[in-house]
């Protein structure tokens, strides 16, 4: 599309031109930038790098899913064509009291996980960051994370070189154990996927905004081990979400570790590093 062709398109779809434009900081993936318009309102710009792939499709349905789909605060779809996904701007803050937005976070989370489905799963694959996210439903929780999160992801790793295959044969082996592990029919909640203090926005000390999203339905301590794992929160995000909604203790004795090893994966495909030995670890911790 040209140039010219875009800009006509864009001022149809925001009922404005722009007339200024500013990078923002936080995009792995992609150039992000804040637009002005001529009626002075803002929106945000998100173009893939030339060396990532076009994830803006799919960030666009997820987007909409969750906004047609639970309360959970997120930007606006505005506009999309390929290689540009325009959302609404949402303006944040520093915080300056963690534990009211760790609270406020906390809130917001146990509300979207009361959204549930019959499957695991998706109606489609979706990705986290620049990565496919598989997403066959299916009715089997232990089957699930196994084939399409942790032997998936273990796969991609082995594939690029950024795990051995002895390392692959440890969580082969592991995955074998499962069934003992983690529950088959826990609820099936709508997750986040991608949670951590970086994709939530801010203002006052209230959460207000959260961005990037990596939507499935799944066991909602995914998104609580993604969370303890990545931090960036008060640990009062976990007493306030067992408030709301009571954490099982076999989360924090066991499950996050395995919940965990998404996540790390996810982390080895696209850096590699210390998450290797991250990964070994916890395969360690189980006896493999």
């Amino acid at each position: 599309m040209s140039g010219s062709a875009l800009s006509k398109k864009l001022h149809k779809a925001l009922g404005a031109r722009i007339i200024r434009s500013q990078a923002l900081a936080g995009g792995d993936i992609a150039d992000v930038s804040l637009l002005e318009l001529e009626n002075h309102t803002y929106v945000v710009a998100k173009r893939p790098r030339m060396d990532q792939p076009d994830t803006t499709a799919t960030e666009a349905v997820m987007l909409k899913y969750l906004a047609k789909n639970s309360t959970l605060p997120v930007p606006k779809v505005l506009f999309h064509t390929r290689g540009m996904l325009v959302i609404s701007y949402i303006p944040s803050n520093l915080q300056t009291d963690a534990k009211q937005g760790a609270e406020s976070a906390a809130e917001h989370i146990a509300n979207l996980h009361q959204n549930t489905s019959t499957q695991f799963g998706f109606k489609e694959d979706t990705c986290i960051g620049p990565l496919p996210q598989l997403n066959t439903p299916n009715d089997n929780w232990v089957s699930f994370f196994k084939q399409q999160r942790l032997l998936a992801m273990a796969r991609s790793c082995l594939n690029t070189g950024k795990i051995d295959q002895a390392l692959y044969a440890r969580i082969n082996e592991f995955s074998g154990k499962l069934d003992d592990l983690i529950p088959a029919e826990p609820k099936a909640s709508l997750l986040h996927g991608d949670l951590w203090a970086g994709n939530m926005l801010f203002s006052d000390n209230n959460a207000v905004g959260f961005i990037d999203p990596a939507i499935s339905y799944g066991h909602q301590e995914m998104d609580l081990a993604f969370i303890e794992l990545m931090g960036g929160l008060d640990k009062r995000f976990f007493e306030a979400y067992h408030h709301q909604t009571p954490i099982d203790p076999d989360f924090h004795k066991e499950r996050k570790h395995i919940y965990q090893l998404w996540p790390l994966l996810v982390h080895v495909r696209l850096f590699g590093g210390g998450y290797v030995n991250d990964v070994a670890n916890i395969l360690t911790k189980f006896g493999y």
